[in-house]
């Protein structure tokens, strides 16, 4: 796990053991942020470049699924 995914994991952890909701939910958050990064970097690392049609498809879904 890279260190920011840790990092993030840890504040989730300490969020939910101080019974905080909204630092939960925040740390919850950038624990999600931190493993959909991880993710496409891994991808992107090891896939022929995308097209320009591609990374349009991808951006709509990071804008909130627009396709």
């Amino acid at each position: 796990m890279s260190s920011v995914k840790q990092h993030a994991a840890a504040k989730v952890a300490r969020a939910s053991q101080a019974n905080d909701p909204v630092q939960l939910a925040d740390a919850k958050r950038e624990l999600a942020l931190a493993n959909i990064e991880a993710a496409i970097e891994r991808n992107l690392a090891s896939a022929p470049p995308l097209t320009p049609a591609q990374i349009k498809l991808l951006s709509g879904l990071l804008k909130g699924g627009q396709r």
